[in-house]
């Protein structure tokens, strides 16, 4: 599944450039170099200006206050990275996606959970419609299509065929970069695990600060004295590493999950869109366009429909994986506790309900501002430690997520309480 959503996200961009590359390549003297770097180039700076345009767009949201404006904004974030990246002649779906990604990943650091709440709702909301509306028009214009097609063309049964021998190339070269996958894989990650020793060891050196800075010095050139933020990435990549380790040798990638990932890989939408793209001129276009129709409809038909039965057939019998959730999460719980503890406030003494009652009220209501700050720096803490343990991939995504998720949920049914401390 992370593959699956991985690609989708920089599969399509990247198709889509390849396309305008090729089609420029084939209105003009083709060069295979200047094809190479229209391309290096339309995807550098758009990854560029895409990322630029990520910071940009948090720093701003971060100073709003009120969500509805914080998702409308959210709304222009594509174009106000995709219209400049056209203008300089890169990949706009490029730069939105990057922009999308450094959005994503850095908004539960910087935005509160109810703006990113109402993103995603509303985001769900819009990619509903805009996928709905998609398929819509392709079905509009079906007929206009055909009715091409049967003009320019022999016919639509062959244009079918065309379609479906396409569908099958699409399949065979997926099949050809992603059946060598799991094995390569499976050899870095015994190659990481045989260095895990050595990673381990540097990662015990690491939490003294004189140790750490003589472990750095000994793989570094020059005189310079390693800064604490010279350690803090260190031991940021010595933590990834370890966490990838750990990964690989619980969840090793096999020839299922290479059969899942090749069947799983439908077309759909952005085939079709890929295709009307193409200048009016282009020679046999409605061709074209019919057989990209084809082989989306085909793909998600044929794919679609077998795909579950397939992962039923080849899935290994489900273990029992219990006891490794729980380890899991025992872990969280233990990070989440130390994050808590390492609040200053969290050591304030904790008072009855019969203390409560009998107090005058303004003393509850100050101890009332206080408790709910404190939580809520509490929640902050153990946030922080959340991210910074997915970032070094040191917990399962999933449990991660979930946990975040109800970090959420507690945070926005606090504030919503009102009262002292908002």
């Amino acid at each position: 599944m992370a593959i699956l959503d991985g690609e989708s996200l920089l599969n399509d961009a990247t198709a889509l450039v390849l396309l305008r590359t090729a089609t420029a390549a084939a209105a003009a003297a083709f060069s295979f170099w200047g094809a190479v770097g229209d391309f290096a180039f339309a995807v550098v700076l758009a990854v560029l200006i895409g990322a630029a345009v990520g910071l940009l767009n948090l720093a701003v949201r971060a100073r709003i206050t009120s969500a509805p404006v914080n998702t409308a904004i959210s709304f222009a974030v594509p174009f106000v990275a995709s219209i400049p990246a056209e203008h300089f002649g890169a990949s706009g779906l490029v730069a939105a996606v990057v922009a999308g990604l450094v959005t994503g990943i850095r908004a539960p650091r910087v935005l509160p959970p109810d703006h990113r709440l109402s993103d995603a709702q509303n985001w769900s909301t819009i990619e509903f419609v805009l996928e709905a509306a998609v398929f819509l028009v392709m079905g509009l214009q079906l007929a206009s299509i055909v009715g091409a097609v049967e003009r320019e063309h022999t016919g639509v049964w062959s244009a079918l065929l065309i379609a479906l021998g396409a569908l099958v190339v699409t399949l065979a070269v997926r099949a050809a970069y992603v059946v060598p996958l799991p094995r390569s894989l499976r050899a870095s990650a015994r190659r990481s695990a045989g260095m895990q020793d050595r990673v381990e060891t540097m990662r015990s050196r690491l939490d003294d600060l004189e140790t750490a800075r003589a472990a750095i010095q000994e793989h570094r050139r020059g005189r310079r004295i390693p800064t604490a933020r010279d350690i803090e990435r260190l031991g940021s990549r010595v933590r990834q590493a370890l966490g990838d380790i750990a990964y690989f040798r619980k969840a090793p990638l096999g020839w299922r999950d290479g059969t899942a990932v090749v069947w799983a890989g439908m077309r759909g939408a952005v085939t079709v869109a890929a295709a009307q793209t193409l200048p009016e001129g282009t020679p046999q276009r409605a061709l074209l366009v019919f057989v990209a129709f084809a082989v989306a409809v085909l793909s998600l038909v044929l794919q679609g429909a077998t795909i579950g039965p397939l992962l039923r057939r080849i899935s290994p019998r489900r273990t029992d994986t219990a006891e490794q959730d729980s380890g899991e999460r025992q872990r969280l719980l233990e990070l989440l506790r130390a994050a808590s503890e390492a609040v200053p406030t969290a050591g304030e003494s904790a008072v009855t309900r019969e203390e409560l009652a009998a107090a005058d009220p303004s003393a509850v209501r100050a101890w009332l501002g206080r408790e709910k700050a404190r939580r809520l720096a509490v929640l902050r803490a153990q946030r922080t430690a959340l991210l910074d343990a997915r970032d070094d991939g040191t917990f399962d995504a999933e449990v991660l997520a979930s946990v975040l998720r109800n970090l959420d949920a507690e945070q926005i049914a606090l504030e919503l309480r009102g009262g002292p401390g908002t």
